[in-house]
């Protein structure tokens, strides 16, 4: 957490293997953070609530096609200075193995000049699993790795960006995984 206390606008870029993941991230934070999220989770019972109270920090995504107005939103809450929370697997895996990321979080991090975060979350899977309603009281764990800058460029530059960051989220989770995170 000490790596985010003198840091500006950033997007959080994390791993999704729970349902939790998007619950557990914003209450470890010392600031209310943006979120980038499915537009679904709008027109979910109990989980629109949530959504909602984030006021206009929450924005919805539609998967379906690119989202011009959600990406606008974010680097618009990334210039005014947010922590942008991104999963940028696009969904929840099956295996609970970290999925290739789409390059979205590093544009977005290039457009508005903000750095990206890794962010490693570990139990949640094991509180609720896929499948599960109801969580199980489990130990929840979530690291930071060191921000890093994303360069404006071409694709291939933000394919670099986001697999640094889900490189480092695997380092991240193994060490985790052998009590040597830190």
């Amino acid at each position: 957490m000490e790596r985010l206390d003198t840091l500006g606008p950033a997007v959080l870029v994390a791993n999704h293997v729970s349902w939790l993941d998007p619950i557990i991230l914003p209450l470890v934070l010392r600031r209310k953070p943006a979120v980038l999220a499915m537009e679904e989770l709008w027109r979910m019972p109990g989980v629109s609530i949530v959504m909602r109270s984030y006021g206009p920090l929450a924005i919805p995504l539609r998967r379906q096609a690119v989202d011009t107005t959600a990406l606008r939103r974010a680097v618009e809450a990334l210039k005014d200075g947010a922590w942008l929370i991104v999963f940028p697997e696009g969904g929840i895996p099956q295996t609970g193995e970290v999925r290739p990321f789409h390059r979205g979080a590093a544009m977005l991090a290039a457009k508005a000049g903000a750095p990206m975060v890794p962010v490693a979350i570990a139990g949640t899977a094991d509180a609720l699993p896929l499948g599960r309603v109801i969580p199980r009281p489990r130990p929840i764990t979530v690291y930071f790795g060191e921000p890093f800058s994303v360069p404006r460029g071409d694709r291939d530059a933000l394919g670099s960006a986001v697999e640094r960051a889900a490189s480092e989220i695997r380092a991240l989770l193994a060490a985790a995984s052998m009590g040597t995170a830190r």
